[in-house]
């Protein structure tokens, strides 16, 4: 799915207004390509170890060991071209589906996208051809080199427990000291330009990892010291935590990574299409003009959820434009304000108007020629009869919602265009919010589209890998949560561990992935100057979409391991 558009340079070129765009798609293949190969690793190690009991079984009962080894290389490698092959059909359903989903739902139209791309299905398949390739000869070694009563016993060596030395504070302040760099290398995007990608990559990356090894290790630690270690299960969560910590630590910084490129990457989209129908109704307070009545523009305007709509007669003559009084009168002229990315609409009187250069000035921009008028009068009924030039009317029409009346505002803008006749005069000249909303939607349309896409496709994978982390322990999980049953430990206080240990896990790199994305949002000022406003929108959704993910995990962990016989004293 990141690939579909990563690969994509006419896409991105053609969609996306940042120079450096295509260069930060590369530096995203790059790191995705870093958190899937983690990922992968670690899937492998702990596939292999429940297999190791089998092998060693065959090699205990005269199994050759050439013979073994290439079950083990062939059977790694058959699963892993399969479950390619599967992704990649999927993944180009789910880019199909889901980018219909969005540009339906913005309201953007993106050109040069498609959903099946050559290169990124040849750049995914080669990329994972490989990586199984590699790991089918690693496997292969490990098991082959082994001893038999090694993987025999293998999966009841228990977990060492890290100790807290020195060494942890380093770390964590190392950790914090490579965030900083990280931080302020995207702040000072536009003085770095290139290399603030690059530095922030490598730093937040190695941050992230140095801090969570040592963070986690030293709150264990904290809580084992005071009373709450002592209250329910607290005190056998704390252990379950501390003796599978190095599989955490690895696991939560690219969870974290993860959860940061989501959640910024929905809050751009979300910011994008915040800022578009914003920077379109800041010049004028009406959605379009229209200058023809034609039967075609009446039969559209009455199809449209009108808020308002307002007329007023006009003549034009040489540079100056003629409006009768009583028009105004009867319907005041609105004037569009924006103050700190709100816009706001004031009706004015007509001697309001007359002495408001503003407001004039937005009465003139809804004319096809602006650029041609020099002022504006108002003159009563007969001085208006009077003037030698062709009578119009100006119908100014306002709707309840400028995204969702977009297809039919194009439909009366195409007609008015046909019915002027004039080569000059496309939609972009037309008067009204609507040109300035199609030409907003194709500079920032593609981001916000990218942004949305991309935030969902990172939200499943971390969703995915935070889940499957933790599932993959539920079976030795089990023998420990049966032992406690035996011991007539009662099973809501067994389901309230779970619960906490698992929050744990989700928490910790929710919390410090938002703060990469606040500090990474510093980024977007260039392009959406103030990048932080209505941040809880895109925050509220996302965090929601999260505890989803929490509860189902919860669930199926609870279904795994909670004994489904109590013990009865």
């Amino acid at each position: 799915m990141f690939e579909a558009i990563a690969t994509n340079k006419a896409l991105i070129q053609a969609n996306i207004s940042f120079k450096l765009a295509v260069i930060v798609f590369q530096f995203g293949s790059v790191l995705l390509g870093i958190i899937t190969l983690v990922y992968i690793v670690y899937a492998n190690s702990f596939l292999m170890t429940m297999r190791e009991h089998d092998y060693g079984l065959f090699m205990m009962l005269g199994g050759k060991k050439s013979r073994l080894g290439l079950l083990i290389f062939t059977e790694t490698l058959l699963i892993g071209l399969v479950s390619t092959g599967v992704g990649v059909l999927v993944g180009i359903g789910l880019t199909q589906g889901l980018s219909q989903l969005l540009m339906t739902q913005l309201g953007v139209q993106i050109t040069k996208f498609t959903a099946l791309n050559n290169t990124a299905c040849l750049s995914t398949i080669l990329f994972f051809v490989i990586l199984f390739l590699v790991a089918s000869i690693i496997n292969q070694h490990k098991i082959l080199h082994r001893p038999v009563l090694r993987l025999l016993k293998g999966n009841s060596e228990a977990d060492k427990p890290m100790k807290v030395t020195v060494w942890r504070y380093i770390e964590g302040v190392i950790g914090i000291g490579l965030l900083a760099v990280g931080y302020w290398a995207m702040a000072k995007i536009e003085i770095l330009q290139l290399m603030a990608i690059p530095i922030a990559l490598v730093t937040i990356v190695l941050g992230t990892y140095f801090l969570f090894n040592a963070l986690f290790q030293l709150l264990i630690y904290g809580l084992k010291t005071t009373n709450l270690a002592f209250k329910g299960l607290n005190g056998f969560t704390l252990g379950q935590l501390n003796f599978r910590i190095r599989d955490y630590t690895k696991m939560l910084s690219v969870v974290s990574i993860l959860f940061a490129l989501a959640l910024g990457a929905i809050t751009v989209g979300m910011g994008y299409h915040r800022i578009i129908p914003v920077m379109a109704k800041s010049n004028t307070a009406y959605d379009l003009a229209v200058y023809k009545q034609t039967p075609q523009a009446t039969r559209l305007v009455h199809q449209l959820d009108l808020q308002e709509k307002q007329t007023y007669r006009q003549k034009i003559k040489g540079t100056t434009i003629y409006f009768v009084t009583d028009d105004f009168q009867k319907q005041p002229f609105e004037m569009a304000k924006v103050n700190k990315e709100k816009v706001s609409n004031h009706r004015l009187t007509l001697n309001q108007l007359k002495h408001s250069g503003r407001g004039q000035e937005q009465l003139l921009s809804l004319q096809t020629n602006y650029y041609e008028l020099r002022q504006i009068k108002f003159v009563s009924q007969k001085e208006f009869q009077t003037i030698q030039a062709k009578p119009s009317k100006l119908v100014l029409i306002k709707t309840t919602g400028l995204a969702k009346s977009a297809k039919i505002l194009n439909r009366i803008a195409k007609n008015q265009v046909s019915e002027i006749k004039n080569p000059q005069v496309t939609i972009d000249s037309l008067g009204g919010a609507y040109p300035i909303y199609q030409s907003a939607n194709i500079v920032f349309g593609g981001l916000e589209f990218v942004g949305f896409f991309l935030g969902m496709a990172f939200l499943t994978m971390l969703a995915s890998c935070l889940m499957f982390k933790i599932l993959s322990g539920a079976q030795l999980d089990k023998r420990r949560y049966q032992m406690l049953n035996r011991l007539g430990t009662r099973q809501k206080l067994i389901r309230k561990s779970i619960r906490r240990e698992i929050g744990v896990l989700f928490f910790l790199p929710g919390v410090l992935g938002v703060v990469h994305v606040l500090f990474g949002l510093k980024m977007f000022v260039p392009l959406m100057g103030n990048p932080y406003t209505n941040l809880a929108t895109p925050f509220t959704i996302f965090i929601c979409l999260y505890l989803i993910y929490y509860l189902i995990t919860v669930l199926i962990y609870e279904k795994l391991v909670v004994p489904t016989v109590r013990m009865q004293f």
